[in-house]
């Protein structure tokens, strides 16, 4: 075998090692891309899927707060109207015509009569007129009348601020199912 013989052998194991190493560098970085391509992919749907989740989490939150804030906004209405109902009651009753206010508080005289001796009775001036035989005071309420006995230490509130606050403690429930069902 002459040299040119063993340079061209040399020169042919060179190039088919060299094609050999190539094809596998080739096959080698395929396989990386594929890997990183996959790892991408999973990393990618992680990433939606924990942003879908952040999202479904938020949108949850947002809804509840904002039912919240409308159930605040309709307790608040609903206070409102019953406020008006009672407002609009005690004008009916400031209002009342001086026949229907004197039956009114004969009757609270009586009631105030069986639960204390009454010596002691403060009203409004339009009130106290219909009061005779009592000791009789004005004073700054919208009707009805405040009871004592003889030694003030026994005093009996009819007044009708009282008488409406107490109803609408007592009524309250009552009153909201008949205004809002």
């Amino acid at each position: 075998m002459g040299l040119e013989a063993v340079k061209e052998e040399i020169i042919r194991n060179a190039k088919e090692q060299e094609t050999a190493l190539i094809a596998e560098a080739r096959k080698e970085a395929n396989r990386i891309v594929r890997e990183t391509e996959k790892k991408i992919e999973e990393i990618r749907e992680k990433s939606e899927a924990d942003t879908k989740k952040m999202l479904d989490t938020i949108k949850r939150q947002e809804i509840a707060s904002a039912e919240l804030e409308s159930k605040k906004m309709a307790l608040e209405a609903k206070k409102e109207a019953i406020g008006n109902v009672f407002s609009e009651a005690k004008k009916k009753l400031e209002g009342m015509d001086d026949k229907k206010r004197e039956l009114c508080i004969k009757h609270l005289i009586e009631k105030t009569k069986k639960e204390i001796e009454v010596a002691n009775i403060y009203c409004n001036k339009r009130d106290a007129k219909f009061l005779k035989g009592f000791n009789v005071q004005a004073i700054d309420i919208a009707g009805g009348l405040i009871a004592e006995n003889k030694e003030k230490t026994i005093r009996v509130d009819y007044s009708f601020e009282i008488l409406l606050e107490s109803i609408k403690e007592t009524e309250l429930q009552s009153a909201s199912k008949i205004l809002f069902g």
